[in-house]
């Protein structure tokens, strides 16, 4: 496995990170590895990344003044490395970048751009600042990769966004109705604000007076299982069946369309 800059390719190094959040980090310097998610320009002379880090979660960090430029693509958004951080009576500072990964295959593609600016933006916006998401962060290393390598970058945003809900406790199974607890493999399921209902729930809770759940569209059990494959295979499992599932779901009239409201579904579910 080949290592960057104490980075493995294929994955993380384990090491231990003592977790921190910018008002209570000891000043001086510090060291950690992440991704940029976001930057700002304060004024012409003063610039601030959002840097998602192992064991620190997302913190806003300042670059000095002037010298901004020198970090070069190091802070600009979907970079990953090691980041040189001191911690001044005030804010903490960006001294220097050691980039690990830019991830240009996906750069020069309008679909994986898009994508990874996506995942970047949702991060950006839904993460508590200074809270350890370290398996979260590994995750989107894993779906970057995946998106240099070529995969569907539609496929890849619902897996993404299914199992970060999975991190967080929040995203609905597959397996099981929310309502009653039914098994949904080989029947039609319902999308609702709770989840995934069985046929059963979703009349009883549409004929209750008090209205119950928000129903959205059905998913036929073909097209529940196709989802439940792209967003919950093992990875390596994933992989070589997404060209077989990619060709599926080519042919099937809307279920492209049924994915991409489905994705927006899953993260619907992620509220802090």
């Amino acid at each position: 496995m080949e290592k960057v800059g104490g980075w493995h390719k294929a994955g993380w190094v384990s090491r231990q990170v003592t977790p921190f959040s910018s008002d209570s980090l000891p000043h001086g310097d510090h060291r950690s590895d992440g991704v940029v998610l976001s930057r700002r320009d304060r004024s012409p002379k003063s610039r601030e990344c959002l840097i998602f880090m192992r064991g620190r979660g997302a913190l806003w960090v300042g670059t000095p003044g002037a010298e901004r430029n020198r970090f070069g693509g190091g802070t600009e958004p979907m970079t990953w490395g090691t980041f040189a951080l001191y911690q001044s009576p005030r804010r903490l500072y960006l001294k220097s970048v050691d980039i690990a990964e830019d991830f240009l295959e996906a750069r020069g593609s309008r679909r994986k751009l898009m994508c990874a600016v996506k995942w970047c933006r949702e991060l950006a916006s839904r993460l508590p600042a200074g809270h350890e998401n370290d398996h979260l962060l590994s995750l989107l290393w894993g779906s970057m990769k995946n998106l240099a390598f070529g995969m569907n970058p539609m496929l890849l945003d619902m897996r993404f966004a299914w199992r970060w809900g999975k991190i967080w406790g929040v995203s609905p199974s597959f397996a099981q109705c929310s309502g009653c607890g039914a098994p949904l493999a080989s029947s039609p399921a319902a999308k609702t604000s709770s989840g995934f209902f069985c046929g059963d729930c979703r009349a009883k809770r549409e004929s209750s007076p008090d209205g119950g759940d928000v129903f959205y569209e059905t998913l036929s059990a073909p097209e529940l299982e196709i989802m439940r494959m792209v967003s919950s295979l093992p990875r390596e499992d994933f992989m070589r069946a997404e060209p077989e599932i990619s060709d599926a779901i080519s042919s099937a009239s809307g279920l492209e369309e049924k994915i991409e409201s489905t994705t927006g579904w899953f993260y619907s579910f992620l509220r802090l």
